[in-house]
């Protein structure tokens, strides 16, 4: 069989299965993987056949994403607002309704080398690094979980400057030092009924990195809302991504602990995603 042919086989296989909605993308990107070949490559080399090895790897890469394996994983990277991220089975696959959370931060924060910058529960750590570049200033990465971290410190790596970013393994704010300007977030939010109805695919995903924890799903949300106004400066903001059943809940945690101005961001399908809260007042103990 020639790569065109095996691509519209997997194609039709992928289709016939339902694990995507973009069969003959999928088929075309899995084959990319496979040969080494860019777009262009492909087109040229349509006609060729397919030698063992490469029949080999293509048919296991296509098993993987039968069996529901996210295709991000597979491929080993996933884009990200403007760049392009490491991903693997360590860290959430990076997801365009979180770009509304980076949208919402550069719209209201002029650039400035002397910004402080926090992302917390950072996984790839495509938030706080995309922030980092466009705003030009320090970001410190922080995870509870190591290897989630390690994969935040390849990605520092590939689109910071060296000192531009801090790794720092920490239970929320446990091990955090000092006061920022901006502090962000894509916490686990999740409940276990909606982690028992989402799709494979999100169910290969860290569990660490979805199970918010409690019946509604807030309690790492209520821990991080509780401490964040003492890791603000002055008129320093948070944002917080969380899901659309919860935002207003989330709204009223920032507001009891604190925080003022405190508005909601709506996603890409215009459902309510990102909370953000101000310190609009020095605090008292201050």
């Amino acid at each position: 069989m020639t790569l065109i042919e095996f691509e519209h086989e997997a194609s039709r296989r992928l289709g016939q299965q339902g694990v995507t909605d973009t069969p003959d993308l999928e088929a075309r990107l899995l084959m990319q993987k496979a040969t080494g070949l860019g777009e262009v490559g492909l087109i040229t080399h349509r006609s060729d056949e397919l030698d063992e090895a490469t029949q080999g790897t293509f048919e296991t890469l296509l098993r993987q994403r039968l069996s529901c394996r996210p295709m991000a994983y597979i491929l080993g990277h996933r884009g990200f607002y403007d760049l392009d991220f490491i991903v693997d089975e360590r860290v959430l696959v990076p997801q365009p309704d979180t770009e509304t959370l980076v949208e919402d931060v550069l719209r209201t924060t002029k650039a400035d080398a002397g910004l402080t910058l926090l992302d917390l529960c950072t996984g790839s750590g495509c938030i706080g690094i995309t922030l980092a570049r466009h705003l030009g200033c320090h970001v410190m990465l922080s995870d509870l979980s190591e290897d989630a971290l390690e994969v935040a410190g390849i990605n520092a790596k590939r689109w910071l400057d060296k000192g531009q970013y801090t790794l720092v393994h920490s239970d929320l704010f446990a091990q955090i030092p000092g006061t920022f300007d901006l502090i962000v977030s894509n916490p686990p939010y999740l409940t276990k009924q909606w982690i028992g109805e989402a799709s494979d695919e999100v169910r290969r995903e860290p569990m660490m990195a979805l199970d918010g924890l409690g019946p509604d799903g807030l309690a790492i949300i209520r821990r991080l809302a509780s401490q964040v106004t003492a890791h603000l400066v002055p008129k320093g903001r948070v944002w917080l991504e969380c899901d659309y059943r919860q935002a207003t809940t989330v709204q009223a945690l920032l507001l009891a602990n604190g925080c003022a101005s405190v508005y909601i961001g709506k996603d890409l399908a215009g459902k309510d995603r990102v909370v953000v809260g101000a310190t609009d007042h020095v605090r008292a103990t201050d």
